[in-house]
């Protein structure tokens, strides 16, 4: 069986504990295309925009992407063959990360036709343990000796959920919005923008670090990454938004110091 996560956190953390779950670390597969921003009108015929788009989520980091895109191409092809093999796929999905569930419906298109058994594990948003209450964001925050726990989750999905989901993907795919965020636990097309007033919300009124307003900004509202909030503070930047007081170092992107513009 594929157990397939959509980032690179869950995966490593899962291949850590998986052989206790009696599986192996070979079978962890990760499918990273950031399916929650930008172009998706056309993977069908090629991922080209996907490889530009993760270039640009990680250009202050030199290979990550290369690396990324490596892991995903071998997912893929471990896809395909599942397809022909009717290899099981498990797939780790939380509620409130917009990438992950749109990876989720992009494999149920992928695979709407297969006779290939599928299944999920929703990974609840809170979990009471030890007298005190887990949160999870994402599956990228689970620690990996949780993940077997939460097997007791896994629900397969059915041919009419697979074509539901399909379906819901092609919806998407044909809006094709720049940004994809969850509302109302629903996966809706919504602006560019749409983050950028918790971005304005959490700026003091003087001067601050990138790290800062990043992690401010991510520890309020759930279903965004790092990387995303710092290319719209880029953008806020070249707008005059917000103004550069001194640059970041080569090996700290997010070190920067920043404050609030004219505009």
């Amino acid at each position: 069986m594929i157990d397939l996560t959509f980032g690179e956190s869950a995966g490593g953390a899962l291949k850590q504990v998986i052989k206790s779950m009696g599986g192996s670390s070979e079978d962890v597969c990760v499918l990273t295309l950031a399916l929650d921003i930008g172009d998706i009108s056309d993977l069908d015929t090629g991922m080209d925009a996907r490889k530009r788009l993760l270039d640009d989520l990680f250009a202050d980091f030199p290979g990550v992407s290369d690396e990324m895109w490596k892991t995903t191409q071998r997912t893929l092809t471990r896809l395909r063959e599942a397809k022909a093999t009717l290899e099981p796929i498990r797939m780790w999905t939380s509620a409130n990360d917009p990438a992950e569930l749109c990876g989720l419906y992009f494999v149920c298109h992928l695979m709407v036709n297969a006779r290939i058994p599928l299944s999920i594990v929703r990974i609840p948003e809170q979990v009471e343990k030890d007298n005190s209450i887990i949160s999870y964001r994402n599956t990228g925050e689970i620690i990996p000796e949780a993940f077997r726990t939460f097997t007791e989750y896994e629900k397969p999905i059915s041919e009419l959920q697979r074509r539901a989901s399909a379906d819901l993907w092609n919806s998407l795919a044909l809006e094709n919005a720049p940004l994809r965020a969850v509302l109302n636990g629903i996966i809706t097309g919504v602006p560019i923008d749409f983050y950028d007033f918790a971005l304005r919300a959490n700026r003091p009124d003087g001067e601050c670090k990138v790290a800062m307003l990043i992690g401010k900004t991510l520890s309020q509202i759930p279903g965004v990454g790092d990387r995303w909030l710092f290319l719209r503070i880029q953008s806020m930047l070249q707008t005059g938004e917000l103004i550069m007081v001194s640059a970041a170092s080569e090996d700290h992107p997010y070190s920067g110091v920043i404050k609030g513009g004219s505009v």
